[in-house]
């Protein structure tokens, strides 16, 4: 071999062996992040508050016990409020207390125009105790009441009534509260009613 070829072969190996070198030198770290800011966290992450406690609140009289809409409605078909606290006859409608008053509650009635002298409605809201809940209960369930829930709050005792029958029945028996509808004219459409006066009442009383 002659010179020329043996120096072009040394050559040409050193230079594969430089490339080898170069392709299996390792590459330097990255450089490790720098202290920052803490991240900020999203509104998923941000702590939720915890819901305040329903506060029940007994109504001064009967002209607080429903909202001023239902007043209205009920004024449009000319039923007015006639008996109870706040009224010129005040707690004297009926000649003994109702169950309600009986407890510390109050009761209201209210008189269709066209049927004077009869509750169309009476509606009650009273105060209770652990210990007067459980008589509560008892008293309503010893009447053959139905029972259901609407809440884990809120026991229901009620019967529909009929329209030439005995008139509709919805009681929601709370952990402080007591609230009761009672319609002279029973049937599913008088009945459907008063469930939605009580949750009425209700929201007046936990507002």
């Amino acid at each position: 071999m002659s010179s020329t070829r043996l120096l072009a072969s040394t050559a040409a190996l050193a230079l594969v062996l430089g490339l080898a070198a170069c392709a299996t030198e390792p590459e330097e770290p990255a450089a490790a992040p720098t202290d920052g800011p803490a991240p900020v966290p999203t509104a998923t992450e941000s702590a939720q508050p915890e819901p305040e406690p329903e506060t029940f609140t007994m109504p001064e009289d009967c002209t607080t016990i429903l909202p001023p809409e239902r007043v209205d409605a009920l004024l449009e078909q000319g039923i007015a409020l006639v008996g109870g606290p706040g009224t010129d006859i005040g707690a004297t409608y009926l000649p003994e207390p109702t169950r309600e008053e009986a407890v510390g509650g109050i009761s209201c009635f209210y008189e269709d125009e066209a049927r004077p002298n009869i509750a169309t409605f009476t509606i009650s809201v009273a105060p209770i105790s652990p210990s007067t809940r459980a008589q509560v209960i008892t008293d309503l369930t010893a009447q053959g009441l139905n029972e259901g829930t609407t809440s884990s709050r809120d026991a229901t005792f009620w019967v529909t009534g009929d329209e030439n029958g005995p008139g509709a029945v919805h009681n929601v028996v709370t952990t402080d509260a007591w609230v009761s509808v009672i319609t002279t004219i029973g049937g599913q459409v008088f009945y459907d009613e008063a469930v939605v006066i009580a949750g009425e009442v209700l929201d007046i009383v936990y507002s």
